[in-house]
């Protein structure tokens, strides 16, 4: 059997959506460190699964010497229409966009807080580092990260101290970055949080194209769900729910049975408002306490 030390997000809350009685074909859109894909192969469903990591794919080979009803496609989430000739439609797709302990831990991609690794935040294999954003972008073009994606209200401020402080000596490692963040002035804005966690947040999202995948994936997603499938998606901040949230409004079953968007494809939406970890998952697993789960149901 796996043994795994990522722990999966909400698996109780998106297990109750599945009819206990019928075995089904499931994509797992985030494979991560396989949480929901083991929990899902444990009740006889069988999965399909994509990641881009490489950890991801040590742990899938592992997993399909133990399951002969798994498959695994070393893809991003983003690109699902190359495989859409292959794979059949499937009657439950999840995406869960948080990442996963392997990635936190990982030195080389450098996304914690309490490890001192180069600048890197690139878990894609793409060629955009954090590195390269903090010590080569414009002002203007740190402050629109820092204001967009980070959600700084003083984006303006922090641009400016880190272009004077680059001037001054090569910002090169998270711990050098977190010192200047801590210099800057800047009044973060939770001290329920670490206050590098808004400019981590965005160097990532930047660095990783985070919300263009989503949107380009949702334009896709609909042509691999079945007829009263479901599809789930787990996010854990603001920007990447307001995402989904509004991709499930517009594109919703409206009262006289026709699609909000004009075509012949639409969801009901199983959750208007966004299902968040019980407190004693929070409890046991702390990274839970941000996610938002929203679920809808395909309608053709």
């Amino acid at each position: 059997m796996i043994t795994n030390q990522h722990i999966p997000i909400m698996t109780n809350e998106i297990l109750s959506f599945i009819d206990k009685e019928k075995k089904l074909s499931i994509l797992d859109c985030t494979f991560g460190g396989g949480g929901h894909s083991i929990k899902f192969l444990e009740k006889g469903h069988s999965v399909t699964a994509f990641d881009k990591d490489d950890h991801s794919q040590s742990i899938a080979n592992k997993i399909k010497k133990d399951y002969s009803n798994f498959l695994f496609y070393k893809i991003n989430f983003k690109d699902i229409d190359i495989l859409q000739i292959k794979l059949k439609k499937f009657s439950f797709i999840i995406l869960d966009l948080g990442y996963s302990s392997n990635q936190l831990s990982d030195n080389k991609i450098g996304l914690s807080f309490k490890i001192n690794s180069n600048l890197n935040m690139n878990y894609l294999g793409g060629n955009l580092t954090a590195h390269k954003i903090i010590n080569k972008y414009s002002k203007v073009e740190l402050e629109r990260i820092f204001y967009t994606y980070g959600e700084i209200n003083q984006a303006s401020k922090l641009a400016k101290y880190i272009v004077e402080q680059r001037s001054i000596k090569e910002i090169n490692t998270n711990f050098e970055l977190i010192e200047i963040l801590r210099n800057s002035g800047v009044n973060f804005r939770s001290k329920k949080i670490h206050f590098a966690t808004q400019a981590f947040q965005a160097l990532r999202i930047e660095t990783n194209k985070e919300l263009e995948n989503l949107i380009i994936f949702l334009k896709k997603v609909h042509n691999l769900l079945e007829v009263n499938a479901f599809l789930a998606v787990i996010t854990f901040h603001s920007l990447e729910d307001r995402i989904v949230k509004n991709y499930f409004k517009s594109n919703k079953v409206k009262k006289n049975k026709s699609f909000e968007n004009s075509k012949n494809w639409g969801f009901e939406n199983l959750t208007k408002k966004p299902i968040t970890a019980s407190n004693s998952e929070i409890s046991e697993n702390n990274r839970s306490r941000s996610a938002k789960l929203r679920v809808g149901r395909f309608i053709n």
